[in-house]
């Protein structure tokens, strides 16, 4: 009754998100269908490509082509329902797919938060704490549509939308799958049939339809017994921990709030060790992620490269700065969500000069992390630098092409040799602030519970115990896979480009956790179901008590940057003096 008291909460809220996205994003189109009528840049391949399916020539393919054909087959069964096929209705499919994307995106938000109150022995969030959580959900799915670099797209017929639909299709597979009442068969089905079709739209979603839920699912495998936790001296007894590991294939995990360098390091060791005790039941839980990187395989194996047609300008290579990279892009995008929780420990850290000191946050929360130390930021720091000296990859197309945004990044960074590795600084503390994003717990959430383990073992450590983490924050264990991924996913591409970051940047996004995201005892019973005051006052309830109001400065941020960047594709176009009479227009 609880849970459906929050789905009710939550399907009243969707449909008024549904119709914001769906006025936005199809004024949008109408902009773009006004001012820019005829195929832009890679529309025109695409544009070209999907007439050509239209028409029912599936042989004919463009060598300048690198993604898989699923747009377009896309567009072939789009065509055959509406009999269309030109340029506005082949734009128009981005614009329904961006607010379907909203849906996905709830259901994400709402599956993960209930695991969460599982893990936490709760039954479900109910009164104003249910009204203020189903808001939350919808909020934050509405800002990820309205993601910059993604949205920008969704008039446009690029794949970007498509391919990130997929992906999150397959994450919702995924965590369909690790539910209780989920059927071990059809799960499995599920994920690889979600899987296979995400392939079609892009290549480089391997890595998030498969390595990224099959990391997830071992890490599941794993916890399936105790996990083991820090203790509350902080300290770690390593010979401890990989004894246990080793011997009872327990994995050492602990919140990112609580985490430090060592801490990684620690799961990192532990889930290694406790693997090899279980190596029977993590290959049955990642069998299914395993038959999709098996068919990704057998692609490449055929095709003789990863990507299709033109692959002289699209070789695989190692390029590490990427990973410096996104952080920077995360923040710009995000510092709204981050510059709150990080303000308060900054300042006390330049008021004390204690760099090891502990902080409070505001804003309604506990934030705990310290400042990074200063031997591992020199650490850290060496090298980034030496990434960035002997990895830095510009790429022909960068400097060739004034009309993106990244040439003004680049043409900046290369105007003095000093300037790049100055820059590493700014990617190392853009890093720090976005992980500890994800440590962030709500103040109103359940304290911590800490209880003994289930066996009594002779010569286990006193600093190794179990306990159930009661906070919103995420593990660190989720944080190494999500890094990984991101990782295998960006450093392969020597191109620098806004839109390879946005599925991890979505990733990160859902895990951010939400300020009061987690009500009270007081929140939760003083209304319940079956005696609710009127919807007015419930719906300002749940607005006016701890919401994240963080969340309204991320729309008004997302809409401004939104703004200028359709201004300055729409209306400051330009003209090369090679190509004249043709308007060049700034984009992502």
């Amino acid at each position: 009754m609880r849970e459906l008291y929050f789905e009710n909460w939550r399907l009243a809220v969707l449909p008024v998100a549904f119709v914001f996205v769906a006025v936005v994003s199809t004024v949008w189109l109408q902009l773009v269908s006004w001012n820019v009528p005829n195929p832009y840049l890679d529309e025109v391949f695409h544009v070209q490509q999907a007439q050509a399916y239209c028409a029912g020539a599936f042989r004919q393919w463009d060598p300048k082509i690198t993604t898989p054909p699923g747009l377009y087959i896309t567009s072939y069964i789009f065509y055959r329902l509406t009999g269309r096929c030109d340029i506005f209705i082949l734009r128009s499919q981005n614009a329904i797919l961006i607010c379907m994307m909203l849906g996905e995106a709830v259901d994400i938000l709402r599956r993960l938060r209930q695991a969460n109150l599982q893990k936490a022995s709760q039954q479900s969030i109910q009164g104003d704490g249910g009204v203020r959580a189903a808001i939350l959900d919808v909020h934050t799915a509405t800002n990820i549509c309205l993601f910059p670099p993604l949205f920008f797209f969704s008039s446009l017929y690029y794949t970007d939308v498509m391919s990130t639909w997929c992906v999150l299709q397959c994450y919702k597979y995924y965590l369909q799958s690790r539910e209780p009442d989920s059927s071990g068969g059809q799960a499995a089905v599920t994920v690889i049939v979600g899987g296979f079709v995400s392939l079609w739209y892009r290549q480089t979603n391997i890595f998030w339809v498969a390595v990224f839920p099959a990391g997830l699912s071992v890490l599941d495998a794993l916890k399936g017994g105790n996990t083991i936790s820090k203790s509350e001296a902080g300290d770690i007894d390593w010979s401890a921990l990989a004894n246990q590991s080793w011997q009872y294939s327990e994995v050492y995990d602990c919140p990112v709030c609580d985490a430090t360098l060592e801490d990684y390091v620690a799961v990192i060791l532990s889930v290694g060790l406790a693997a090899l005790g279980k190596i029977p039941a993590i290959l049955i839980s990642v069998a299914p992620y395993l038959v999709v990187l098996g068919i990704f395989g057998g692609f490449v194996a055929w095709n003789g490269s990863v990507v299709l047609g033109d692959k002289s300008n699209h070789v695989a290579t190692l390029h590490f700065p990427q990973m410096l990279y996104i952080w920077p892009y995360i923040m710009f995008f995000s510092f709204t969500l981050a510059v709150p929780l990080l303000l308060g420990p900054l300042v006390r850290m330049l008021l004390q000069g204690v760099v090891e000191s502990s902080s409070e946050g505001h804003l309604g929360g506990s934030f705990n992390q310290k400042p990074p130390r200063i031997i591992l930021s020199a650490v850290f720091i060496a090298l980034g630098s030496a990434a960035v000296h002997y990895n830095t990859i510009v790429h022909p197309f960068t400097l060739a092409d004034n009309r993106h945004y990244v040439f003004y990044v680049f043409r900046l960074l290369l105007r003095h040799p000093a300037l790049k590795y100055m820059a590493v600084l700014v990617y190392i503390f853009c890093g720090w602030a976005a992980i500890q994003c994800f440590g962030f717990k709500p103040i109103n959430g359940p304290p911590d519970q800490t209880i003994t383990s289930r066996r009594n073992r002779k010569g286990k450590s006193k600093a190794l115990e179990t306990r159930e983490n009661h906070d919103q924050s995420c593990q660190v264990s989720f944080v190494i896979v999500w890094l990984a991924t991101t990782a295998l996913s960006v450093i392969t591409a020597p191109l620098v480009e806004p839109r390879y970051f946005i599925i991890p940047w979505i990733m990160w996004r859902l895990h951010v956790p939400s300020i009061a995201a987690s009500p009270s005892s007081s929140d939760a019973t003083r209304d319940s179901p079956s005696k609710s005051p009127s919807l007015w006052k419930k719906v300002t309830q749940a607005l006016g008590q701890g919401y994240d109001l963080r969340l309204w400065l991320e729309t008004a941020w997302f809409f401004m940057i939104n703004f200028f960047t359709a201004y300055m594709f729409l209306y400051r176009g330009f003209v090369w003096p090679q190509e004249p009479g043709k308007v060049q227009r700034f984009m992502w």
